[in-house]
């Protein structure tokens, strides 16, 4: 067994470092480490829009494409973000409550009208667009 090698790594057991390309004038020691902290909120963000907002990856070969299918995927994660501050609810809930509203459409083969019926808003759909200063429905 190498001893020196068990040694060094005993030392050195509980002891993390930080790598940036950003000079200490620029950043602070503090601040990078509270930011690396700060990372699981951003990779948390991307693994609920991948899920709730169906923005998995697509597989584009030209750069176009891609840059607008990260900016969907941004602005949906902007827009939920948004959604969840204003409301104090998660996006899930968000999107549970809204799928409950429904629409049909009929039509009137006597007059050939559209005949548009809406399943009643709840309240809690009410008070989520309240919140969010959208006008009744």
């Amino acid at each position: 067994m190498n001893t020196e090698l068990i040694d060094k790594t005993n030392i050195l057991l509980g002891i993390k470092g930080y790598y940036t390309n950003l000079d200490e004038k620029t950043i602070s020691n503090k601040l990078v480490i509270e930011r690396y902290h700060q990372l699981y909120k951003i990779e948390q963000a991307f693994r609920i829009s991948k899920y709730d907002l169906k923005t998995h990856p697509v597989f584009h070969f030209k750069e176009e494409p891609i840059r607008l299918h990260l900016l969907i995927c941004f602005m949906a994660l902007a827009v939920s973000k948004y959604v969840e501050i204003k409301t104090n609810h998660s996006i899930q809930v968000f999107l549970s409550e809204c799928k409950k509203i429904t629409d049909a459409r009929i039509l009137n083969k006597i007059n050939n009208k559209i005949i548009l019926i809406r399943v009643p808003i709840s309240d809690q759909v009410s008070t989520l667009m309240q919140k969010l200063k959208l006008p009744p429905h």
